[in-house]
């Protein structure tokens, strides 16, 4: 099976159209279908290795239904793209899915002994009926798949009512290509980070906000969905490293050195390009290594059996200089044994132990103990989802090193985070004690 980008599945749909046109006499069609595979379970624990080898079972269940002309890629670890020349009518798609859809449905996936049935939703489109170029069949399958998993169908051919019921994914998708073309670009708005100790802003996290065109500002984990369904996962990762290497270029000019912190999915791990970007962009915008904190949600952590290129990853992100913070810790399956393993500099507690702290006992245990065990490692503990000053005083008197949340202020643009630092020069400390009994 081969794995390739987007951009080459289209590239070799493209040579493939063009050799059937050049066939016209047979009157034979390229059919292209977008296959969407997951665990159809909530309680089974997927790591980044048991993905891999869902992967390759689930591409190797497709090429088994495949004739010998036909040709299957994997675009993530979710989504198969399959090209099938010759095909005489939609009629025949309808079958070829209905083949995809037994190969699953009557035998279920094993993983570590695990019977972990799947959910398989296939779109379908045929040229030129649905698209007389690569992009624009591929499209047409996708939002065929879109329009099936929604009703609750597992596979459907392209029909173009459809568009009217998907519009938005359709609009979102033109307009996320042209954002990263040039076009309307996305944002990092910016939440501060308070220093307890100081009651100073230190540092920020860097949080991704787009609008749509019609000035709705679409919700930051549909647009990551997007840009991962799409394959532009690259593309964003160079303008994520760039632009934040901007922002603390921007910040030290107005003479504000703070650490920036952003969001890095683990399956980045797995891309040996990542250290490259990163490094071009330090360069770039002549920024210290050191100021940039990678923040990967823990619950999406790579094993430690991953493997060598994982490692290899981690530690030319390690030589760069960058630091590192476990997100949304506390949650998920990982143990304290994770911080060791990838000698994290930051954990920064998930806020669903933040919210009722006033009020819950057992989320302040919870909360002291992490950050009890990550101090005797000598790892800095930040809690988000910080709302009001009771909050911030009892995370204060636990321990936590930094605060962050709507209490102290939203996220927001960097011109309105410059003024909101140059107003606090000099003001009293934001993070107030609790007054004794």
């Amino acid at each position: 099976m081969d794995t390739l980008t987007p951009t080459g599945f289209l590239a070799a749909l493209s040579e493939v159209s063009a050799r059937i046109t050049e066939r016209d006499e047979e009157r034979a069609s390229v059919g292209v279908v977008a296959l969407y595979a997951q665990p159809d379970t909530t309680f089974y624990r997927l790591p980044l290795e048991h993905l891999r080898d869902l992967g390759r079972e689930i591409g190797g269940r497709i090429s088994a239904c495949l004739r010998p002309r036909d040709t299957v890629f994997q675009v993530d670890g979710k989504e198969w793209l399959i090209s099938l020349p010759g095909v005489a009518s939609a009629g025949v798609l309808t079958l070829a899915m209905l083949k995809l859809e037994r190969a699953f449905s009557e035998h279920p996936v094993r993983l570590d002994g695990v019977a972990l049935p799947l959910r398989v939703v296939c779109g379908a489109a045929l040229s030129p009926d649905h698209g007389r170029d690569a992009f624009h069949l591929v499209q047409s399958a996708r939002i065929a798949g879109l329009v099936a998993g929604r009703s609750d169908r597992t596979s459907l051919v392209y029909e173009a009512s459809m568009e009217r019921s998907t519009p938005t994914c359709a609009t979102l998708e033109r307009e996320l290509r042209e954002a990263f073309a040039g076009g309307h670009e996305p944002e990092l708005h910016l939440q501060p980070k308070l220093h307890v100790a100081s009651g100073q802003c230190r540092g920020a996290e860097g949080l991704l906000r787009w609008k749509g065109s019609d000035g709705v500002w679409v919700p930051p984990p549909v647009v990551i969905g997007l840009i991962d369904r799409f394959g532009m996962r690259h593309r964003f990762n160079r303008w994520l490293f760039h632009r934040a290497a901007q922002i603390m270029s921007e910040l030290r000019a107005e003479g504000f050195a703070l650490d920036l912190s952003i969001n890095l999915s683990a399956t980045d791990l797995y891309d040996a390009e990542v250290p490259d970007l990163i490094r071009q962009a330090l360069e770039t915008w002549r920024v210290p290594a050191e100021g940039l904190v990678l923040e990967i949600t823990e619950t999406s952590m790579v094993d430690e059996s991953a493997g060598a290129n994982v490692t290899r990853v981690f530690q030319r992100l390690r030589e760069l200089g960058v630091n590192f913070s476990i997100d949304d810790f506390g949650t998920g399956f990982s143990g304290m044994s994770r911080l060791r393993y990838f000698a994290v500099q930051e954990v920064k507690i998930d806020r669903s132990f933040v919210t009722d702290l006033a009020t819950s006992p057992r989320d302040r245990e919870i909360a002291s103990s992490i950050v009890d065990l990550s101090h005797r490692l000598g790892i800095v503990v930040t809690a988000e989802g910080v709302e009001n000053a009771q909050t911030a005083a009892l995370l204060a008197e636990l321990g936590c090193d930094h605060l962050q949340g709507f209490h102290f202020s939203r996220a927001i643009p960097l011109p309105e985070f410059v003024r909101w630092l140059q107003d606090r020069v000099g003001a009293a400390p934001m993070i107030a004690k609790l007054p004794k009994d």
